[in-house]
Order: C-alpha cells, then sequence, then structure tokens
C-alpha cells in the first residue's frame, strides 16, 4: 500500500468510492481526452446517492466486457442488462469505446471500470471491517493505472470529511457529483 494508506483507513466505504471514481476520471479524461465521458460520469456519481446495489445496476453498462460481449443491441440488453438498457444508452456508450477495446477482460480500460464493481462486490453483504483491506487494495490497484500513464493523484483532501465515523463505517448517502471533474 502507498504512502497514503494510513489516510485512506480514515475514509468511510462511500468516501473511498468517491476517490475511486475521482481516480477513474483523471485516467478517462488524460488518456482519452478525445471523448466525451459524461455518460459514464453520470453513472458513476449517482452511486452515492442510492443503494449500492442500485447504483452497480445502473453503473454496469458501462463496463466495456458486459457492453460488448454479444453482437447485437437486441441481445445485450436482454442477456446483459434484463432488458433496462436503452438502445440510446447502447449507441452512446458503445461508440465511447470503438477503437478502444472490443471488450476484452484484459484491456486496461476495461480493469479500470471494472474496478468499482469490484469496490462493490467487497462491500457486498459486509461490514466495515470485513470490506476495509479489500477496498483499500482496490483503490491501491486504481493508482497504479494512475501511476503508469504518470497521472496525478487526485486530492484526498476532497473527501476526508467522509469518515469511517459515519454510519459504521459505511458513510452517509451524499450527492457527490460535486466532486466529479467532467460534469
Amino acid at each position: 500500500m502507498n504512502n497514503l494508506s494510513k489516510e485512506f483507513e480514515k475514509l468511510s466505504l462511500t468516501g473511498r468510492l468517491c476517490y475511486l471514481f475521482m481516480c477513474i476520471e483523471k485516467y478517462l479524461i488524460t488518456c482519452y481526452s478525445d471523448r466525451d465521458w459524461t455518460p459514464v460520469a453520470q453513472r458513476l456519481w449517482q452511486w452515492t446517492n442510492i443503494y449500492w446495489d442500485e447504483g452497480c445496476d445502473i453503473y454496469d453498462p458501462v463496463v466495456p466486457e458486459f457492453l460488448l460481449e454479444f453482437d447485437t443491441y437486441q441481445e445485450t440488453n436482454i442477456r446483459s442488462f434484463d432488458g433496462k438498457l436503452s438502445e440510446e444508452d447502447y449507441v452512446v456508450l458503445k461508440g465511447l469505446y470503438n477503437g478502444i477495446t472490443n471488450g476484452n477482460v484484459d484491456d486496461e480500460i476495461n480493469l479500470v471500470l471494472m474496478l468499482p464493481i469490484d469496490f462493490n462486490n467487497a462491500c457486498e453483504c459486509s461490514n466495515f471491517s470485513d470490506a476495509n483491506e479489500s477496498t483499500l487494495m482496490i483503490i491501491d490497484k486504481m493508482q497504479q493505472f494512475l501511476s503508469l500513464h504518470n497521472i496525478s493523484f487526485p486530492d484526498m483532501n476532497k473527501v476526508r470529511h467522509m469518515t469511517v465515523d459515519e454510519k459504521n463505517g459505511w458513510g452517509d448517502f451524499v450527492d457527490s457529483k460535486y466532486l466529479s471533474i467532467i460534469i
């Protein structure tokens, strides 16, 4: 773990998730600055304002391996998203990945965008102490991707107020869109 690990240990799970989103946004706008990542950012930042399982379901379509698994909108919508993905969203999201990835699970952008799902899975049916170490490891993975591209880490002071003292370490619901550098 990097030298910021002690600071991250003080953050609630919501604070950590927000920090992860801040990292993802920096990655996207630095590595793929020619794309409008607003649809991805909107799906990221809604997560902290609702129950996480709902947030995860809304976010799922931005992960290339899920979105690009099948050849057509109809098949993708039914088989990957239980009929809940609009054709308009499908076209927009698929266009974002054109020329970047074909949905391969090992593509870097897929690995980066999969981290919030991994974070959610680490917290599911868990308490703070059970999710503590695994969520810190996910943040560390994200920071490794940023370092690989010489991208500076986001300012942790923006989430420092989201402490483990809130809701048994989970943190409060928060409209976190103000942390976005995209929307």
